[in-house]
């Protein structure tokens, strides 16, 4: 009798030791990749597959084509190697003319933050599709310093939603600085710039010429006491408090950095999504520490 139970609750640990691998990465350092899920669209022509977006509500991922007219959802992956994603379904998006370029979800609103393929618009954008504009940047006042250099995407600005003070961090293509705007507008309907306007990674010593040789903003995410912050063609992803002092910077396995979200829900690790820029790919690598990125804007 005594044999059967002690074989009994053997077989009970080992599934239960077996489940717990299967559900939680094996991964325990910054940088290292956990989860990577194949969208639909994959390696299709422009602008399908042509994505600087990705979104998190805490159950579902979200993603638009550049300046596209569609919200896909699909479930977040299991961990491990890549998959197919599942659960897709598209959702139409009504109210952004020029498109969406890149998206934030909101916690508290149960919404995301979208900028437009205008590249100045920012909208607030319903799961179920439907957008409000919320503000415009001034071209000239709303960005100071700004200049578009050639060979980018002028149009094209990503964004994260910071809830700690109700804020947005929105950074214009491969610029250096990225700006740090209010959540409402002024009388004209204009951002309004925070108190801290803006950060800049290019000025020593908080710039990334060490790591990557050059000083850009491809992705931010922020969801906590720290931004953190990818330059495009660089594989590293990098940690800034809120007024641009650089407190470290971690190895990934992408270059093609499109978009940043963060996630501290689905695994047994906080990570952090990245979208591929030219390719229909979603992977998520793990954070400098445990929900120093939490998803919603923290």
């Amino acid at each position: 009798m005594k044999r059967g139970l002690s074989r009994a609750l053997t077989l009970v640990f080992v599934v239960a030791l077996f489940a717990l691998q299967s559900t939680t990465p094996a991964h325990a350092a910054p940088g290292d990749q956990v989860a990577d899920v194949l969208t639909p669209e994959g390696a299709t022509v422009w602008p399908l597959g042509i994505s600087p977006s990705v979104g998190f509500d805490g159950r579902y991922l979200y993603y638009a084509e550049f300046a596209g007219h569609v919200l896909h959802r699909i479930d977040v992956p299991p961990p491990g190697g890549a998959h197919d994603a599942t659960g897709h379904i598209d959702i139409p998006i009504v109210g952004i003319p020029s498109g969406v370029i890149a998206i934030s979800y909101d916690a508290g609103r149960d919404a995301f933050w979208a900028t437009a393929g205008d590249g100045l618009s920012v909208y607030l954008l319903t799961k179920s599709g439907a957008a409000v504009l919320i503000l415009t940047i001034d071209p000239v006042n709303g960005r100071p310093g700004y200049q578009c250099q050639p060979g980018n995407f002028c149009t094209e600005s990503k964004l994260n939603y910071d809830r700690a003070d109700d804020t947005l961090w929105i950074g214009p293509d491969a610029w250096p600085r990225i700006y740090h705007y209010q959540t409402y507008p002024d009388a004209q309907g204009h951002a309004v710039l925070a108190s801290t306007p803006f950060i800049d990674v290019s000025a020593p010593p908080n710039d990334m010429t060490l790591e990557c040789g050059y000083s850009i903003g491809s992705a931010v995410a922020v969801g906590g006491p720290y931004l953190l912050i990818g330059a495009g063609g660089c594989a590293r992803y990098f940690q800034y408090t809120h007024t641009g002092v650089k407190v470290a910077s971690f190895k990934i396995s992408e270059t093609a950095i499109g978009d940043f979200e963060c996630d501290n829900v689905s695994y047994g690790v906080s990570v952090i999504w990245v979208k591929n820029a030219f390719w229909g790919e979603i992977r998520a690598y793990e954070q400098p520490s445990p929900n120093l990125c939490v998803y919603g804007g923290g």
